[in-house]
């Protein structure tokens, strides 16, 4: 395949990829793990990996977003930024690069000031947005991940949003802090029904969001790969004993049922946090049940059950493309694709089919 640009979506725990032909088609997609937190040297790994499976040709065009600035490994988020452009420039040529700074558009490498860092943190949301907004009028968007649920309106084919920093988004509940596989289960809830009785649960990173989805048999294949909250397996076995040292409890203490009904719950609850976010966001009055929810990310099953819940029609956000099944796991990179096409038209190419 002929690679002409690659949209990168720079996480604090995955780095995500998009490869663009001359014409603007999605050609494949890469995600990667990228515990960000542990060193630069991890992203280099995981951009090594990408290069490799991509192979793209020297001169092509790269476009950058990110999330991991956040990360407890840079003192600030304009300290991350400048770093993460930094180690892309290096990577991918300054004069090649390209960052997305929201509202502004693209910016090269080389002309990214420090008063930009506000712009370009963590706009990967708004990337998605934009080119979801060039191909509907009107929707509810449910970008719902490893770690964090992405919530908006389109409306006139407008990304219609209160905040745009993190800070803002989450006031507006536009970010939510919850996900199918790095949330931990203690974030989700406080107690839980148990041999017919409420039971507080451990505050204790004990287990994660994956090993319930694990439990309820609904993980998607390589939805957590970074280790587990004890560093140990990942079977149905491993997240039962996890989960249940929430409850001061040994595994084999209770029937397998009793771990998968514990499970069901805390994803019930999960869910009802996301559907509160919606509702919140559903009141503004600026969309009707014209409008799809639109689905995107590793944990997007739960979108579409919100959608159905909602009696609201459901569009995957890879089926907004031509020809969806050429790239399996579209959906779980839309900030790469998206950033990636949105660079296809304004920083130069033919006019992308996507």
């Amino acid at each position: 395949m002929s690679i002409e640009l690659i949209g990168w979506d720079i996480g604090g725990a995955h780095l995500k990829a998009a490869a663009l032909d001359a014409s603007g088609h999605v050609l494949a997609v890469a995600l990667e793990p990228c515990p960000l937190w542990q060193g630069l040297d991890r992203l280099h790994t995981a951009l090594d990996r990408i290069f490799q499976r991509f192979a793209p040709a020297p001169g092509c065009r790269h476009a950058a977003t990110m999330t991991g600035e956040l990360v407890d490994l840079f003192p600030d988020r304009a300290a991350g930024v400048a770093a993460l452009v930094d180690a892309m420039a290096a990577r991918c040529g300054k004069d090649t690069l390209w960052i997305y700074a929201g509202h502004q558009g693209f910016i090269a490498a080389d002309a990214v000031r420090p008063g930009d860092a506000g712009l370009i943190a963590s706009a990967n949301w708004l990337a998605s947005g934009a080119w979801v907004a060039t191909r509907l009028e009107t929707a509810l968007w449910l970008d719902i991940g490893s770690t964090t649920t992405d919530i908006f309106p389109i409306h006139g084919h407008r990304v219609t949003v209160r905040g745009y920093t993190d800070y803002e988004r989450m006031r507006y509940d536009e970010l939510i802090y919850t996900g199918i596989a790095r949330t931990p289960v203690m974030a989700v809830a406080e107690r839980a029904p148990f041999e017919g009785e409420w039971v507080g649960l451990m505050a204790e990173h004990f287990a994660t969001m994956a090993d319930v989805y694990r439990l309820t048999g609904e993980l998607p294949e390589d939805a957590d790969p970074l280790p587990a909250a004890d560093g140990g397996g990942k079977t149905w076995t491993d997240s039962a004993r996890r989960l249940a040292r929430l409850f001061g409890r040994d595994a084999d203490s209770a029937p397998p049922q009793r771990w998968r009904d514990a499970a069901r719950y805390f994803r019930e609850q999960q869910l009802a946090k996301l559907r509160s976010g919606v509702d919140r966001l559903g009141s503004r009055g600026l969309l009707d049940d014209s409008a799809p929810v639109v689905g995107a990310g590793v944990g997007r099953f739960l979108a579409q059950e919100l959608a159905q819940r909602l009696k609201l029609a459901y569009v995957d956000f890879s089926d907004l493309f031509a020809v969806p099944a050429r790239v399996p796991r579209i959906a779980d990179c839309a900030p790469a694709v998206a950033v990636a096409l949105l660079a296809a038209r304004e920083v130069g190419s033919d006019d992308p089919q996507d």
